[in-house]
Order: C-alpha cells, then sequence, then structure tokens
C-alpha cells in the first residue's frame, strides 16, 4: 500500500502508532516465562552513483549521477502462548529516500507462521516455512561468485540475501505446511525420523492456470553413530480441475541416500552417497514430452585431526534431462534488466547485467521455484549454474583443506574434471576443468601488545569449456578468471578498515542453447566474450554490537569490453549502511 498525501499519512500513522505501543507494551509486560518477544530487524542504505563511460562521442542523454537507497524497519511479534506452540507475526515498514510525510512508504507482512507440537510427538508449521532436504531435492544454492567475495562486498551480498530469505543452510522460503516426528528403538536402530512438507508454489488464476503445489517427504534412518540411511521424496505437480486448462505438469524426483562414518583420536572418514531418478512429463497434453533421467553422487572423505588435514573426492554423473525444480532453481534471474543505469550512450543501448548488479539488484533476485532450468551466464559460471544438481554433467571433483592447530590459517583446493554426459548438438562433449584455491588467516589479537582482529583472505578461481571443431562446427573454448583479496584490520576498538578487491576476467566462444517451452533443446546461439571487470572498495565498519553496525565503503567498478567497445564504463560508489538485528 502506497501513501501519497498528507490525508493518507494520518490514516495510517494512528495505526502504525498503536502497532508499535503494542510491541513496547508487550516487550515491557513481558512474564516471567516469556511469553511475548519482540524480533526483527533495522536498516538505513543509501547509494550514491557517479557514471564516467569509455565513449567515443560524448553521452548527452543518460544522467551520470544517481542517488538512491531507503530505510526500512521489519517489527515482529513472536508468541507462545502455551509450551506447544508460537505464533510469529513480521511487518515490514520501509521508506524509500525521497519519499516525505508518508510519500514512498510501504507496509508488507514480511513473515507469518504458526509451529507446535501434538502431543509431544508430531512438530508442525503453518505459515511462512524455511525448509531443505538434499542437494538433488530441495536446496537453494549460492549465486554465481558468492563464495569467493571479500567481507567488503558481500555486506552488499547480505543485505540482497536477507530480504529473499536466502539463509546460509540453503533452505528455501516458502508457503505451505510442515511436520515431522520420530519414532526411537531400543535395539538395531536408534531412530526413524519422518518429515513431510507441501507449499504452494503458483495460485490459480480461476481461468487457465492451475494451482501448482511442490510437495515432500523424508525417512531418515539412524542406525546408530556409524550409519544413516535415507529416503527422499519431491515433486512439483499441478492439480487438476483449478482452472480450465487440462494440461497438468508433473515432475516427482526420488532419492536414495547413505552415509557411513569412523573416527578415532586423530583420524576421521565418512563416505555418503545420493542415487536420484526424475520424471517430466504434462499429463493430457500429447505434444509434451515425456522424459526421465538419473542422477548419481559418491562422496569421500578422510581427515586427520592432529595435523589440520582434509581430503576428499566426489564422483558424481546427472544426466541430461536430469530435471529438479526444488534443487536447480536458481537464485538470479538472468532475464531481468538493472535498474540503475538501464540504459546507457546516446543510442540508449540495454546495459548488460554485470558483477555489480549481481551485489546490489535486489529485482535480479528470485523467490520461487522455477519448474525448468532458468537462463544463466556462462562468463560466471558455465560448469555448475545449477549447483551439485546442474544437468548433463559427469566426472570427479577433489578438495583438499589445511588448518593449523590454532586455527589461524586456512588453506582449501579443489579441482573439478568434468564432462558432459551427452553432446549438446554434436556427438563430442564438452570438457569442464575449473581450478580453485582459497587462503584465509584470521586472529582476533594480532598480538598481546596489540589486541585487535586481523582477517585477510585471497582466492582465485579457473574455469576452463573447450570442445574440439570440425569442417561443420567451430570449436568451443571458453576461460573464466576469478580473483580476489579482501581485509578486515581492527584498527581501534570495534573499528575496522574493509578493503577489498575483485577481478574477473572471461575471454572465448561457446554455443548457448535454446529451448522451447517444454525445456528441450531446439537450436542454438553462438556466444562469444572477451573483457573484464574489476570492483575495488575501502571503507569503514563500526561495530556497536554483534548484531549491529554501521559501515562506509567507497567502490569504483571498471567494465572494459573488447566485443563491445562501446560498453566499457566506470561507476564510482559511495555506500553508507546501518544494519541492526534484535
Amino acid at each position: 500500500m502506497r501513501i501519497n498525501d498528507m490525508k493518507n499519512f494520518i490514516s495510517w500513522k494512528w495505526p502504525l502508532a498503536a502497532l508499535l505501543t503494542m510491541f513496547s507494551i508487550m516487550a515491557h509486560a513481558q512474564t516471567p516465562a516469556r511469553k511475548f518477544n519482540v524480533t526483527g530487524a533495522a536498516r538505513g542504505i543509501f547509494f550514491g552513483d557517479r557514471l564516467d563511460q569509455n565513449v567515443a562521442i560524448e553521452d548527452t542523454i543518460t544522467i551520470p549521477r544517481l542517488n538512491s537507497g531507503h530505510v526500512m524497519a521489519d517489527l515482529g511479534l513472536n508468541i507462545r502462548p502455551n509450551k506447544n506452540m508460537e505464533i510469529q507475526g513480521m511487518v515490514r515498514v520501509r521508506n524509500d529516500y525521497g519519499g516525505f510525510w508518508g510519500s514512498g512508504v510501504t507496509f508488507d507482512i514480511r513473515q507469518l507462521y504458526i509451529k507446535g507440537v501434538i502431543g509431544g510427538v508430531v512438530r508442525y508449521q503453518l505459515g511462512d516455512i524455511n525448509y531443505r532436504m538434499t542437494k538433488y531435492t530441495l536446496w537453494n544454492s549460492d549465486q554465481e561468485l558468492l563464495q569467493t567475495t571479500p567481507t567488503i562486498f558481500r555486506q552488499q551480498y547480505d543485505v540482497l540475501n536477507y530480504d529473499h530469505f536466502y539463509n546460509d543452510d540453503n533452505s528455501w522460503r516458502q508457503q505451505g505446511g510442515a511436520t515431522e516426528f520420530g519414532l526411537v528403538f531400543k535395539k538395531y536402530i536408534q531412530e526413524l525420523q519422518f518429515r513431510a512438507v507441501a507449499t504452494r508454489v503458483r495460485a490459480s488464476d480461476n481461468s487457465s492456470t492451475n494451482d501448482r503445489i511442490f510437495g515432500g517427504a523424508n525417512i531418515q534412518l539412524l542406525q546408530s553413530k556409524y550409519f544413516h540411511a535415507g529416503f527422499n521424496y519431491v515433486s512439483l505437480f499441478d492439480v487438476e480441475g483449478t482452472s480450465r486448462n487440462s494440461s497438468i505438469f508433473r515432475n516427482p524426483v526420488v532419492t536414495g541416500t547413505a552415509k557411513t562414518m569412523w573416527s578415532n583420536e586423530k583420524w576421521s572418514a565418512y563416505a555418503q552417497a545420493e542415487l536420484a531418478r526424475s520424471k517430466s512429463y504434462y499429463v493430457g497434453n500429447d505434444e509434451a514430452p515425456y522424459k526421465q533421467a538419473n542422477a548419481s553422487d559418491l562422496e569421500l572423505n578422510v581427515s586427520n585431526n592432529e595435523w589440520g588435514i582434509s581430503v576428499g573426492a566426489t564422483m558424481k554423473r546427472v544426466e541430461s534431462d536430469f530435471n529438479s525444480p526444488g534443487a536447480q532453481t536458481k537464485r538470479i534471474n538472468y532475464g531481468q534488466l538493472p535498474t540503475a543505469y538501464g540504459r546507457i550512450t546516446n543510442e540508449q543501448t540495454v546495459r548488460q547485467l554485470t558483477i555489480m548488479d549481481l551485489m546490489r539488484e535486489s529485482s535480479l533476485y528470485n523467490l520461487q521455484l522455477q519448474p525448468y532450468l532458468m537462463n544463466f551466464s556462462p562468463k560466471y559460471d558455465n560448469i555448475t549454474p545449477y549447483g551439485d544438481a546442474t544437468p548433463n554433467r559427469q566426472g570427479t571433483i577433489v578438495r583438499a583443506e589445511w588448518r593449523d592447530k590454532k586455527k589461524n590459517w586456512t588453506v582449501k583446493a579443489e579441482q573439478y574434471m568434468l564432462g558432459e554426459t551427452q553432446g549438446e548438438g554434436t556427438i563430442e562433449a564438452r570438457e569442464f576443468s575449473r581450478t580453485q584455491v582459497g587462503v584465509e588467516f584470521k586472529k582476533d589479537k594480532i598480538s598481546e601488545k596489540w589486541g585487535r582482529m586481523v582477517r585477510v583472505q585471497a582466492n582465485f578461481r579457473r574455469d576452463q569449456t573447450t570442445r574440439p571443431g570440425s569442417e561443420f562446427y567451430r570449436g568451443v573454448e571458453l576461460n573464466t578468471d576469478v580473483a580476489s583479496v579482501g581485509l578486515e584490520l581492527e584498527i581501534m576498538e570495534k573499528l575496522d578498515l574493509l578493503v577489498g578487491w575483485q577481478q574477473v576476467n572471461y575471454n572465448g566462444f561457446d554455443f548457448v542453447s535454446i529451448k522451447d517451452e517444454y525445456a528441450s533443446i531446439f537450436n542454438f546461439q553462438e556466444y562469444s566474450v572477451n573483457g573484464k571487470e574489476i570492483m575495488q572498495a575501502a571503507g569503514l565498519r563500526y561495530r556497536f554490537s554483534e548484531k549491529s553496525f554501521l559501515s562506509a565503503q567507497w567502490n569504483t567498478f571498471d567494465t572494459q569490453d573488447a566485443t563491445l567497445a562501446s560498453t566499457s564504463y566506470k561507476v564510482d560508489q559511495f555506500m553508507l549502511l546501518y544494519q541492526m538485528n534484535f
């Protein structure tokens, strides 16, 4: 709801005041049992951008400076009427800068759920839920480049992830219901755990669009501390009869998991596997194809606790028709365009998405599961664009990690050696190689004399996609290098200096598949890139507490494209961010 004048402002002023007063009274009048809690977050963020284009003819149309930002508060009330029930409601109040006396203010229900326990045995939750299962059934994979991003840039990613309910546990935020219970045994089996979930992905329009539901169930067997096994079933499906559309979508996925573990004082090891099968088809639609595919994933890992060394390997095969919406849906929708400087130059050319946009453009991010594979950007990730469940991949991944005894130093290395399970458009299959190395030094106190925190990060990743050509088609060679360095240094008590640098270089050629409405490939288009993107930043962060900080930073973003020289440009950005959780 938007408020555009003083009259409307008066209409929402008193309900808001009453809501805040109610929260305040409940917070101060809590009983010893703490039946009421006020939770939430507050944020103020401001961007000041300046565009500098490298063009032969001066741009007289695009505005070179943009200022934007907002202040918002998430106000939540957690009520526990009894020991078996909990109710959570949260309202977001947001005002974009430039709005005054109610103009530009929006109200949204950010969170609403009820959860509890029936008979002390069955747990349930209704409303907004965060849910995950396995990497091949329901898993919210991180967006591109997130894992190697320095802290100074990660602050903006954290804002996006918070707003879109992306959690560190890779769960998806859905609306529906979930339940779970367990059975404990005296012999042979420790416990059997049962879980089920059902969420509404799409609502019917009462005409031509059916209700679409995502449902799943999981049975986990805990035989002992040495062996676990599980069965997982998920399905994205249309509800027949909720519209006049007789074409009903079905996409069930079934997987089985097993994990065995062993450890002593010096060594620990585990082996885990997941076998999956997916089906995707339409009932009542003879034109739609019937697709069925398998996936397998076997992981081995051995660690020496005394030396701090861990080595592991993963062998996987995901067939080309494997379709699992819960595991393959991307966070970023590459079909969208940036809102800041969406068009540049006198020709008002559409500006392509960059790593700067991935870091700050909220409109690019997706909140709902998608039935088929979404678009991706090969120059950022051509190997695992859909996470571990990326189809048409097979091969081996090896990894190693070392930590010193004081856990100040961490060194990680990974090597991907993958290929396609079948060629796309040719008999010849593409080969994929990824080399990734990361080093981190972190210490809470540099020395006894100077008890300040320091953290240094450095990461490098090289991706290569190759396929030999012939007289009938061009060969494929696409390379991407990603490098980053980050520094956090406490220069005064709770005051940190933040510095970061990240660069992405991409060069080469590939073919991108063009799919029909049923995600079947019917053509290919050439994809050629030659450029680089560089981000540099420096700033200060003051930590009021573990849950509250104020950050001011200056960023520069520079992109150079040798294939389209007119798109080379630079953006200078000042950002001020205040973040508080309570």
